[in-house]
């Protein structure tokens, strides 16, 4: 619990982090727009106070054609008819202007800003303003280059989209990160698993070894005893004890086979036969049941593997679904042909599995019954790896399970 708070808390800061500088990078780089513009009508403002006293003291505008400026890209003086009476170029002075955007100088309007783009291709801050003199008021338009302005928006756009790259590789590296810890973590637990299995088949081969011995003595008398006795009750008693020996030497054999090490025969059989086979073995237990079983095979299923062994794996899970239907149901089992493998399908309509309980089922001794040994899904899990395969259970509560089983094609086998 408490390395998943600090996971949530860490996860909780980086979050908070990450949202901070995105809204810092944002917000710096739209507050870069008005503070470039701020700076172009300041500097527009005083380069057309020094015009307009130049022009003040210079009616003929003839020192007008002396004034220079870094940022100015061209001024001119215009009447209200549209005729330029100054430009600082000279073959321009006496021409009208083109556009109308000078008009609202005379009609009161004040400040007239806009960005135009020249024939250059340059976009430019062209500033509008009032030139008042002794005998009459002209426009004057001032053309500012933007570059210092451009620059101060680049620069702020560069920033943030340096901290937005930086932001997402660093999400990435993370994301990346978390799923190599949690593959190593899943890698870790699944050795913890096996190791742990392992040791429990050891113990279980050595307690089946010491107890295969005497239940097989203890059966043999039974039966004698049941064969022998006349008395009733007694006969009954001596059952009982042959149906329990049987039960545990099942369980015995289940062990051995659990903890069974080494290479097994393996051989190229088709799988449908199996399956075939298997449905036959179990449907006087289906019909006794009242369960309808449904069998879909599509075409030839080769696969490597121990034919008694699959028989077994098939068995178990079919016998398992007929057994989560005591008042009759249907099992429908599929197999086909996937991307690469062999797959089949053990469905049920029973209760179905609760999720909790999914990954629990597959391992040794756990068990929801009061007579089960816990380790049918063990041994079918078992019986999938070692043929190189997987098993997994779907479903919802209440609306039955399926059994995937997934195995290499025989051709495609790599050895």
């Amino acid at each position: 619990m408490a390395g998943n708070g600090l996971k949530i808390a860490s996860l909780v800061v980086g979050v908070a982090l990450s949202l901070a500088l995105l809204l810092f990078a944002v917000g710096n780089y739209r507050s870069s727009i008005p503070i470039a513009e701020g700076q172009l009508r300041g500097l527009a403002l005083s380069l057309s106070a020094a015009i307009e006293s130049m022009a003040a003291r210079d009616p003929s505008f003839s020192s007008l054609s002396t004034f220079r400026a870094r940022d100015v890209a061209y001024f001119s003086l215009i009447d209200s008819a549209g005729t330029q009476h100054f430009h600082s170029n000279p073959a321009l002075i006496g021409t009208r202007v083109e556009d109308d955007r000078y008009r609202g100088i005379f009609g009161n309007a004040g400040i007239v800003e806009a960005k135009v783009r020249l024939g250059t291709g340059e976009e430019v801050y062209e500033f509008n303003s009032p030139l008042h003199l002794s005998s009459r008021t002209l426009a004057l338009r001032l053309v500012l280059h933007a570059y210092r302005a451009d620059a101060v928006v680049r620069r702020a756009r560069i920033g943030m989209v340096v901290i937005l790259s930086l932001l997402v590789t660093a999400w990435t590296m993370a994301g990346l990160l978390y799923r190599y810890g949690r593959r190593e973590q899943r890698h870790r637990e699944e050795m913890a698993r096996r190791e742990r299995l392992a040791h429990l088949g050891e113990m279980g081969a050595v307690i089946a070894h010491e107890v295969r011995n005497p239940l097989s003595g203890i059966k043999g008398y039974a039966q004698l005893l049941q064969e022998r006795v006349t008395d009733g009750e007694a006969r009954g008693f001596a059952g009982l004890i042959v149906a329990e020996s049987i039960r545990l030497e099942r369980l015995v054999n289940d062990l051995l086979l659990y903890s069974r090490q080494g290479p097994r025969e393996m051989v190229q059989l088709d799988l449908a036969d199996t399956l075939i086979r298997c449905r036959a073995l179990v449907a006087p237990e289906a019909e006794k049941s009242g369960v309808v079983i449904e069998q879909m095979l599509q075409g030839p299923l080769p696969v490597r593997g121990n034919g008694e062994l699959f028989q077994q794996l098939f068995l178990n899970l079919m016998m398992n679904g007929i057994q989560a239907m005591p008042q009759g149901g249907r099992l429908t089992v599929t197999a086909g042909r996937g991307p690469g493998v062999i797959e089949v399908s053990i469905a049920d309509t029973g209760p179905g599995i609760p999720p909790a309980e999914r990954e629990r089922i597959f391992d040794p001794f756990y068990t929801t019954r009061a007579r089960g040994s816990g380790l049918g899904l063990a041994i079918c899990r078992k019986i999938v790896e070692e043929a190189g395969g997987t098993i997994e259970v779907t479903g919802e509560t209440g609306r039955g399970a399926t059994f995937n089983v997934t195995l290499p094609p025989a051709e495609e086998r790599r050895i």
